[in-house]
């Protein structure tokens, strides 16, 4: 009996055999792989959202600033491509690329060394987001003048700085800026309409005389040297043909008589035409600033002038004899003169906020700043195309030229400060707004500030550890000075490259639209059937980088049929799409607006004289009304061969398929700055 309760005692207390573990082993491991099998789907998921809603907010963050600031709105934004001039490349403008082209027309190839083929810079320069960076016309009032040093017992220029919003400016192939693409010039001159015995124009008036006639000519100021930037519509007679020209961007000099100076609009004309007359509403006249050298003095006498002070960053220092003057228009206030530049943005992966610098409470406590994307880009890790970029001390070392990173973009005060940049802040640059002075990085071997490049937290030191003089930082000028000063309520811009080549990108359709007799460009739209190109008769043209744009029409006349009877129509004050339409890829190959839309029975647009080059006048005030913002992201990464061609068509092409973008548009029409 003891026995067997003994026996079964031992029994109930057996252990579990190798086999059953084993077998549990295996269960369990089946189990959990299969578990385990649903994160990474799941964490990419995560991911996605997460970005999709940092590039959500970005997008509206940069809209909602363009609509608080309606007077800085550039007239637009357009494309371009580089083109082999001579022995450089130049970029100019194509209007042919549309919204969603991503890769130059005539590229051909990407080296194994990321080299775009046709534009002789890195690829990610030229293509995507960074296809449309040519800015026209951004408009900024002439702010007061300052000193460019924060402490007043440091020497330094004084003037009305300008920083440009969509900076940093390209520079092209070791050349501070492109020439070609930075014009700075002032709001549109005021055109007098009376005689030319009644009227002595002033500075900012000019006056246009027969225009219905070959000898037409403007009356412009001539009170000191002065270069002007002119455009308008003409009827030339080339050949015995009657053919309309749009002149656009004319530059002309006049020497200072004290006066004025008359200038025959025949001089524009192109060899082998005659100017028979022009149209009246569509000459623009603006005064241009003159860029004289940065060793320059200033001069009082001649206050449209103004100096590339940082053209790296894109900072404009203009006269501050300008501050001071103002623009007297009849039936309007006076009104403080304004600089429109264009130019080309360096690079849309460059992003940038503005922030305050504002009091730690309490006081002592280390000033921690969030930047909008958290993971910022490291010169350690390859690029996108499996490529290293140039580190700031490769810059330093070898030819300076724009590169896939951003470290040749801000070198110029580093090389006179020996010691001023870290390798834990590459791809990051402050800069204090007021007076362009560059935040160092390091001084007297501390650093200055602490970036974490996983979280986007900007952590800035007091480099004196003293709290009674408020947050003191090291500040850089262009000329190589270093100033220290409290940057406490100091506004400053930080400019950032973020892994996973973040993007964000403006675009803009023309602000103001004058009429074309042939392929529209910039700023232009052509009337079916009023020439050469054809067209259906009830379609309003414009170019391929327009299309899917919102355009306004002050006025369009139009013939309609009322069950059979044709009536006139005279429209007034709508808005309406710019899209390719049925039909128009055969008879004409442009994106166009429909008056079909409006009048379902309208037969064409009439013409107010009756006759084919009447056609253009009867749509007028046509404005752009649209302005886009596109974010860009893509975490993909390709392998470039030796193979220039197949890397575009293959390897870039597959990894343009996965970008994430992002769009937000509003119409915002243009501010004041315009008049």
């Amino acid at each position: 009996m003891k026995s067997r309760q003994k026996s079964s005692w031992s029994l109930s207390r057996r252990g579990t055999t190798l086999v059953e573990i084993l077998v549990v082993i295996v269960v369990f491991l089946v189990g959990i792989l299969a578990i385990a099998q649903i994160f990474p789907g799941g964490i990419k998921i995560l991911n996605r959202t997460r970005n999709d809603s940092m590039a959500q907010a970005l997008s509206r963050s940069q809209l909602e600033t363009m609509k608080s600031r309606p007077d800085v709105v550039p007239e637009a934004i357009v494309p371009i491509e580089y083109r082999l001039v001579g022995a450089t490349f130049q970029p100019v403008v194509n209007t042919a690329i549309t919204p969603t082209t991503y890769s130059p027309l005539n590229l051909t190839g990407i080296t194994n060394a990321g080299i775009a083929s046709e534009a002789g810079r890195a690829w990610q320069l030229v293509t995507g987001p960074n296809m449309v960076r040519r800015v026209i016309a951004e408009t900024h009032k002439i702010p007061a003048p300052r000193s460019m040093s924060p402490d007043p017992a440091v020497a330094a220029e004084f003037g009305s700085l300008i920083p440009l919003e969509f900076g940093p400016m390209d520079h092209n192939l070791g050349q501070p800026v492109n020439a070609a693409a930075l014009q700075v010039y002032g709001r549109d001159m005021y055109r007098l309409r009376v005689s030319h015995t009644e009227a002595t124009v002033k500075e900012y008036e000019f006056l246009l005389e027969e225009p219905n006639l070959p000898s037409a000519h403007i009356d412009v100021p001539a009170e000191i040297n002065a270069l002007y930037r002119l455009s308008f519509t003409a009827t030339v007679n080339a050949g015995g043909n009657l053919v309309q020209r749009n002149l656009v961007g004319v530059q002309f000099p006049v020497a200072a008589n004290g006066s004025q100076t008359t200038v025959a609009l025949n001089t524009f004309m192109a060899p082998g035409e005659t100017l028979v007359s022009v149209s009246e509403g569509s000459v623009r006249l603006a005064r241009m600033f003159r860029q004289i050298a940065a060793v320059d003095v200033f001069d009082p006498a001649d206050p449209f002038t103004f100096k590339l002070y940082n053209g790296r960053v894109g900072h404009i220092l203009v006269n501050p004899a300008l501050f001071n003057r103002y623009e007297e228009r009849a039936g309007s206030k006076r009104q403080q003169y304004v600089a429109r530049i264009d130019y080309d943005v360096r690079d849309w992966r460059v992003l940038h906020e503005d922030f305050r610098v504002s009091r730690s409470l309490p006081a002592g406590l280390t000033k921690v700043i969030k930047l909008s994307i958290p993971q910022i880009r490291t010169n350690t890790i390859n690029a996108a195309d499996g490529l290293r970029v140039m580190n700031h001390d490769t810059v330093m070392s070898t030819a300076d030229f724009p590169n896939a990173g951003m470290e040749d973009v801000f070198v110029a005060a580093n090389t006179v400060v020996a010691g001023a940049n870290t390798t834990d802040l590459d791809n990051f640059l402050m800069v204090d707004t007021e007076t362009g002075a560059q935040w160092a990085e390091s001084f007297n071997g501390v650093p200055t500030m602490r970036l974490d490049k996983n979280q986007g937290n900007l952590t800035i030191y007091d480099i004196d550890n003293n709290d009674a003089n408020g947050l003191t930082q090291a500040l850089l000028m262009p000329n190589g000075a270093v100033v220290q000063t409290n940057v406490t309520n100091r506004t400053v811009r930080a400019y950032y490259m973020a892994k996973d080549e973040w993007a964000v990108q403006l675009t803009r359709n023309a602000a103001h639209y004058t009429s074309s007799y042939q392929n529209p460009g910039v700023g232009e739209f052509y009337v079916g059937g009023s020439g050469a190109l054809l067209g259906q008769t009830t379609r309003i043209y414009f170019p391929p980088m327009d299309a899917n744009r919102m355009v306004a029409f002050g006025k369009i006349r139009l013939i309609w049929d009322d069950g059979g009877t044709l009536r006139e129509e005279l429209i007034e004050g709508k808005e309406l799409q710019i899209r390719y339409r049925t039909g128009d890829t055969i008879t004409l190959p442009l994106p166009s607006v429909d008056v079909r839309d409006l009048f379902p029975t309208a037969t064409t647009i009439v013409s107010e004289s009756g006759t084919p080059e009447g056609l253009p006048y009867s749509v007028s005030d046509v404005r752009g009304v649209s302005m886009l913002s596109k974010v860009f992201y893509n975490s993909a990464g390709m392998t470039l061969s030796g193979t220039p061609a197949s890397n575009l068509t293959e390897r870039f092409e597959q990894w343009t398929r996965e970008w994430s973008i992002r769009t937000k548009e509003t119409y915002l029409h243009r501010g004041e700055a315009i008049q």
